[in-house]
Parts: structure tokens; sequence; C-alpha cells
């Protein structure tokens, strides 16, 4: 334990030093101008900048709660919405965001949902979540990447790697799941390929470890025809979610009063979120941190300009995250104390 507890201050420690490195490089030579423009924050905006980014997290617990209780009935939203906020910590201090769904499992765990059940929960989470996340993204590319590409064009190639990414993640289990061929050629050639590249060390590991993740897939993916009515659900409300996250940075902005520049609107701040958050999968430090803010500055910077960008950034990243974290510690430590008394 106290091996686990240095490593999570150790990446809170990480995530405070990149952070203030990438503020201190970004921001250092207008440090006035950008003070002068968060001081001109209205709280009534604020408020509601904090209440979506809450809104956020609460919708991921109502989807988590509609998703268990296929399994177990009186599960309640109370515990999906403590869930979803220790999951936000977890995965804000681990690299990678890598931590979050363990911790989900040692919540569903003391919840009393059972190992198989928080696992299926998890997974169908996850390929509904990644699905729509995909179309959405795809969609906006379609409207804006193009005018975003002219402006950014080095960097977009990260964007565009990102997309294919998290899209063939959905494709290949799918296809690995539905095309014997292709299967057939992964599992032989494919992990042959990998051990040359030796991004593969043990051929048998390998392919148990796809042959169980497939399993998996095609026992989740069976489900979502005999919920019909429950999926159109958590998908509309992954889409709102979605709107959410993306739309934030505007309402940040209008916290300050900050106005697009001309011929600009709010597709092009949510195609942005977007961008940032595909760029942000490349990013292993945990909570992206450093990086996250210095894409932001650069993305935004084409919108509102830079001093703008800048504070729009802080109050973004302030709400989004750090306050985040700081409840989902919160409701961790609450949590462990009340079952431990248990």
């Amino acid at each position: 334990m106290d091996k686990i507890f240095k490593s999570y201050a150790f990446n809170i420690l990480l995530i405070l030093i990149f952070t203030v490195t990438a503020l201190y490089l970004t921001i250092r030579d207008f440090v006035d101008e950008i003070l002068l423009s968060l001081q001109s924050i209205q709280l009534g905006w604020l408020m509601v900048v904090i209440l979506m980014a809450l809104f956020y997290h609460v919708l991921i617990g109502i989807i988590l709660t509609q998703l268990t209780r296929m399994s177990n009935p009186h599960y309640k939203y109370r515990q999906g919405i403590v869930n979803a906020f220790i999951a936000a910590f977890f995965h804000g201090i681990t690299p990678s965001a890598s931590g979050g769904q363990f911790a989900q499992v040692y919540v569903f765990n003391k919840q009393k949902v059972a190992l198989s059940d928080s696992a299926s929960v998890l997974w169908l989470d996850f390929i509904i979540y990644q699905s729509t996340m995909v179309v959405t993204v795809f969609i906006l590319m379609l409207f804006r990447f193009r005018h975003f590409f002219g402006r950014h064009s080095p960097f977009f190639i990260f964007v565009v790697v990102g997309f294919i990414i998290n899209a063939s993640i959905i494709f290949g289990l799918w296809s690995l799941a539905r095309l014997p061929r292709f299967h057939h050629w992964v599992s032989t050639r494919g992990i042959e390929i990998g051990i040359k590249m030796r991004m593969i060390k043990n051929k048998e590991k390998a392919i148990a470890f796809m042959e169980k993740q497939i399993d998996r897939f095609q026992v989740e993916q069976a489900k979502i025809p005999t919920h019909k009515l429950l999926i159109c659900k958590v998908v509309c409300l992954n889409i709102i979610r979605l709107m959410f996250y993306y739309f934030l940075p505007l309402v940040a902005m209008k916290s300050l009063g900050i106005s697009l520049l001309d011929g600009y609107s709010w597709i092009d701040v949510m195609a942005l979120s977007a961008f940032v958050a595909m760029i942000n999968a490349f990013i292993p430090v945990p909570g992206a941190s450093g990086g996250t803010e210095a894409t932001f500055i650069l993305m935004f910077t084409t919108v509102v300009g830079y001093i703008n960008a800048s504070a729009t950034m802080i109050i973004w990243r302030l709400s989004n995250f750090y306050l985040i974290m700081t409840i989902g510690g919160i409701v961790f430590v609450l949590f462990k104390f009340i079952h431990r008394n248990k």
C-alpha cells in the first residue's frame, strides 16, 4: 500500500510539474494580459462551466448505472456516479489513463457487483462509447478538418493518427470476430510480424490474450440486439456527454466575455475540442499534463487569439481536470473509509 501511495503521489507531482512548465513556456510573455483577461470573469457563467464539467461525469455515472442494471437491477444511480468520479481520479493520475478501469472494478466489487458483471459493463461501455465517439469525431472532421488542416498541417498528422487508432480498435475487433480469414492472418502472420518488430515477445501469450478479448467482444456485442432500447438510450447519453465536453471551451470563453473571431462558429469550437482530445491520446504523462495545455492554446489561438486562448485554457483545465481530480480523490477517500468501517 505504501508503494502504491508513493506511486500516486509521484504521479500527482508529475502532473503539477508538467502543467507549471507548460504554463511557464506558453504564457510567460503575456502574463499581465492573461491575468487582466481572467479578472473579467463572470461568476454566473463560471458556475455554468463548473456545472457542465460536473454533469459530464454525472452522465458517465448514469450510463454505468443503466448498463449495470442489466445484471444487477438494484444498482443505484449514486453508486454509478461514485464509480465515475473515482474512475476520473485514477484516469488522471495514471499514465495514459491506464488506472481508471482497474479502479472501477475495485469499486464495483465493493458495491457487490460480481467481477464477471463489472467486466461486462466496462466492455459494453467501451464498445458503445468508442463507437459513438468515432462517429461524432468523423462528422466533425468532415465539417472542419480541411479548414484547420491548412493552418496546422504538421500538427494535424497526430489528429489523423489518433482518429485512425480509435476507429481501428472497434473496426479491428469487429473484423477479428466476424472475418475468419483476417482472424487467421492476425493470429499467425500478424503476430509473427509483431515479434520481428519486437512489439510482441511471447507468441502463445499474445494469441491467448487476443482470443480472450475477441471472445469478450463477441459476448458483449451479442447483448446489443437483445437490449436495443437500453443501448439506444446509452448511445444518446454518450452523444450528450460528448456535446458537453466539446462545448465546454465555448462556455469558458463566454465566462470571460471572449467572442470568436470573424468567420468562426460553435462548430469550430466543437471540432477543435475533439482534435485536442485526439492528440491527448498520444501523451503518456499522467493527465496528459503539459501537452494538453500547449495543444489547447495552439489550436484555439486560431479562433480567439493567443491571449484569449490562454485565458480560456486556464478556466477549461481547472474546471474540467483539476476540480474533477480533487472531487474524485475526496470521493475515493470517503468511499474507502465507509467500506472499511463496513
